[in-house]
């Protein structure tokens, strides 16, 4: 469900809906998510931002949730259309394969920290060989083979050592997300291969691919995200629940109920044993064609 860790509401993307407020990776995510993932704002009828356990901070973050909601609307959303229009058919599918590929050291190290050795074979091979025959990413000639890309992220890896969540966050153009995976995604920033190089102008490198991480995840889980919170009661409510569970089952390596239920208090992480994370080699790896919930963020499918 990496989409829905992108920023947006509804994921930085899609058409208007009638009450606007990723993953998003990628969160995403998801990306988030480039959730990789129209939010609530004035004019739409919004529920008491009433205090739970897991978002004491509700009032604030219902207060981000309509700022992401304007900025959606006003900024985000036309610009995709921009990139659309500029990055159609191989030219996009190239963009986000290259994306992809730089995400996938974060995944093989904490799939490594997880001590999901089996799993951490898949990023491993993934980044050799769209590296390499895939010229630098720019084919995902990987999955032609059958290795698909799996988001991970520092956060899963403090949740699957016991950390607990803490407060549920919403921050604009950063979108869902919690004390824990907030901080942990840090690291995961750290881990891209265009940080841990020094070059001319890296600051310039830097600032484009956070822009086409965003644009990207936007593009990939507009769909999804839109089909989520189009007809929901409570968009925030909704995206909360359905970003919770889905970090929850990702800690646990348990499949994410399509019906998703209110999610007022997240389940406990799974406590270490003998110093390792519970579950080793759990949780199924994901094409890197737009998630059925991103970093992380998966954008159009391969070519």
């Amino acid at each position: 469900m990496t989409g829905l860790t992108r920023s947006s509401p509804v994921g930085r993307s899609g058409p208007p809906l009638p009450c606007r407020a990723a993953p998003g990776a990628r969160r995403l995510t998801g990306y988030l998510g480039v959730a990789l993932l129209t939010g609530l704002v004035g004019g739409c009828a919004t529920p008491p931002a009433q205090r739970t356990s897991v978002d004491p901070w509700q009032p604030v973050n219902r207060v981000g949730y309509a700022v992401e909601g304007k900025l959606d609307h006003f900024v985000i959303h036309p610009l995709s259309r921009v990139y659309r229009f500029l990055t159609p058919g191989p030219i996009g599918r190239g963009i986000h394969n290259v994306l992809v590929n730089l995400s996938e050291p974060s995944a093989l190290i904490n799939d490594v920290l997880q001590l999901r050795m089996k799993r951490a074979g898949t990023p491993a091979a993934r980044l050799v060989i769209n590296t390499t025959v895939g010229v630098l990413g720019l084919f995902d000639v990987a999955a032609r083979m059958g290795l698909y890309h799996h988001d991970n992220e520092f956060g899963v890896t403090l949740g699957r050592y016991g950390v607990k969540p803490g407060p549920y966050l919403y921050l604009p153009l950063v979108g869902p997300s919690t004390v824990r995976d907030f901080l942990g995604s840090g690291v995961d920033i750290v881990l891209n291969p265009l940080h841990l190089a020094t070059y001319p102008d890296q600051t310039v490198v830097l600032e484009s691919d956070f822009a086409l991480s965003g644009l990207d995840r936007e593009r990939s889980t507009e769909a999804e995200l839109h089909a989520l919170l189009s007809t929901a009661v409570d968009p925030y409510a909704t995206l909360r629940s359905a970003y919770l569970q889905n970090k929850q089952g990702e800690i646990t390596g348990e499949a994410v109920p399509l019906d998703l239920p209110p999610f007022d208090e997240p389940g406990p992480s799974p406590a270490p044993k003998a110093a390792a994370p519970a579950h080793p080699d759990s949780g199924a790896a994901r094409p890197s064609a737009p998630p059925a919930t991103g970093k992380s963020s998966s954008p159009p499918p391969p070519p």
